[in-house]
């Protein structure tokens, strides 16, 4: 089947999420998204642009990011406005191609991650059995052995994997295929030896249970479907969690892992400057006051200072609750990031976390038609 010119670039751009952060001959691979996002644009001149509450709540808040970063000559110039570039990706996309492109996109995503959880798990075999050593490995205190295969942030590559989770059981008819694929995801997740992935599929499953119980009281009835799918992810996850410790070669324990050093260092630096933070100079924060916290809202808040967090929190939450109220396919994967970001150092380098949004927004326009992705 033959791919309109933009059906091809944007698929481009959703196959290269794996490569977010892999160099070819010194030169990102990711970058290429850039350029194929502005053909996007001039392919797209002249027709309507959808703005959105995604696009009018986060642009503001981007142009001040930007803005500081310049000043402060920060590389989070350039990877805020590669998120971007993602976030408002289907914003280009007319309503009578994003069903079919949204769709793709789902799949291309998924297949990213499986392609991820395939090689941490190949590169943890190549060491563990043979002591070869490829891709990124690091040595931690305690044993710990962390394998980012070609990402460089270990929680970063957690949280993608279980974020692809939910997608498998809306993509996958045979119940075979979903339960293999998931256990292949979860597994890739544990083996970076990072957290992060699995805390947040909990606190999410656990936020959803609540959230189902006190509207199974209010209405009187239960969603089967996902109360299904709640309950199978969280028999995936409590096994996962059970042999953490095999398969991560790092003991389960409740250690904050120095985090809470870097919330002190945020709120110390939010003191010394509440209006606009260190304006997202990482190296002079972490030369100045000490580790970069672990946690969005210490991370904006000591960056960016109250001009950019009143911004963009404003932003995120209208995301999160959208994502919780209006959406299907892409719920449980919002919430599961966003539950996740609350474990990082970092957030605009997510580029997956922006594309899953932009591919929510498109879901959202979709549902208003009385389209179901799926359907």
């Amino acid at each position: 089947m033959k791919l309109h010119p933009q059906e091809l670039l944007v698929s481009i751009m959703v196959a290269l999420i794996p490569f977010s952060y892999f160099e070819l001959f010194g030169v990102r691979v990711i970058l290429v998204s850039g350029l194929a996002a502005a053909i996007v644009f001039l392919v797209s001149i002249g027709k309507a642009l959808t703005l959105d509450g995604n696009f009018l709540l986060f642009l503001p808040c981007l142009l001040i990011v930007m803005i500081f970063s310049a000043i402060s000559e920060s590389p989070v110039l350039l990877t805020a406005f590669m998120f971007s570039l993602y976030l408002f990706l289907f914003n280009f996309v007319e309503v009578s191609q994003l069903k079919i492109l949204v769709k793709r996109s789902l799949f291309l995503f998924q297949m990213g991650a499986l392609f991820m959880a395939v090689g941490v798990l190949f590169q943890r075999i190549l060491f563990e059995y043979f002591g070869i050593e490829i891709g990124k490995i690091d040595f931690y205190g305690g044993g710990r052995i962390g394998f980012g295969f070609i990402w460089l942030d270990y929680s970063f590559l957690s949280l993608y994997l279980i974020t692809a989770v939910p997608l498998v059981f809306f993509s996958w008819q045979h119940m075979s295929a979903k339960v293999l694929l998931s256990l292949v995801l979860l597994a890739g997740s544990v083996v970076t030896t990072a957290r992060t992935g699995l805390a947040a599929l909990v606190i999410a499953i656990a936020f959803f249970a609540v959230a189902e119980l006190f509207k199974a009281l209010a209405s009187g009835r239960i969603e089967k479907r996902m109360l299904f799918s709640l309950s199978l992810l969280g028999v995936a996850s409590s096994f996962f969690v059970y042999f953490y410790a095999a398969l991560s070669s790092r003991r389960i324990s409740l250690s904050d892992s120095g985090r809470m050093e870097g919330y002190y260092s945020a709120l110390h630096s939010f003191i010394e400057s509440p209006s606009v933070g260190v304006m997202f100079d990482d190296q002079y924060f972490v030369e100045t006051y000490g580790v970069l916290p672990h946690n969005l809202f210490f991370y904006i808040l000591s960056q960016g200072g109250v001009v950019v967090s009143v911004l963009f929190f404003t932003w995120f939450f209208y995301v999160f609750f959208l994502a919780f109220r209006r959406l299907r396919v892409l719920r449980l994967s919002i919430v599961i990031g966003a539950f996740g970001f609350m474990f990082v150092p970092s957030f605009f380098s997510a580029y997956f976390f922006a594309l899953l949004i932009s591919m929510a927004m498109a879901e959202r326009r979709l549902d208003k038609k009385g389209v179901f992705i799926y359907g």
